[in-house]
């Protein structure tokens, strides 16, 4: 599946307003982003993208205790019935005193 992340807007899904939104951008096989909302305050992230649109990423943020979290995750994407991205993320912060890891779905705001 060829994926293109360029200019493309995720949010968490889920109901409410008060969550992560995320920004990405892409050249060839390279995508960057930044994102905040919900509890991050600032964030980056980089990534390469596979053939199949797998995004294999590191990322940092401050959240709103002004903490940071550093990271990385792999984020599957799914292309929806409208057309739009979804992508399932097993994340993993590294700079804890015990590894958090997760499973987190954004979806493409259009």
């Amino acid at each position: 599946m060829k994926t293109n992340y360029n200019n493309k807007t995720f949010k968490v899904a889920g109901n409410g307003n008060d969550v992560t939104h995320f920004k990405y951008s892409q050249k060839d096989n390279i995508v960057w982003g930044k994102y905040e909302g919900g509890g991050v305050t600032k964030g980056n992230l980089i990534a390469t993208v596979d053939t199949e649109g797998t995004l294999h990423m590191h990322y940092h943020h401050l959240n709103a205790k002004l903490e940071f979290k550093l990271g990385k995750c792999v984020s599957i994407p799914t292309v929806l019935k409208d057309g739009r991205i979804q992508l399932f993320e097993k994340y993993e912060s590294v700079n804890t005193d015990v590894v958090s890891k997760g499973e987190i779905t954004l979806i493409e705001v259009v």
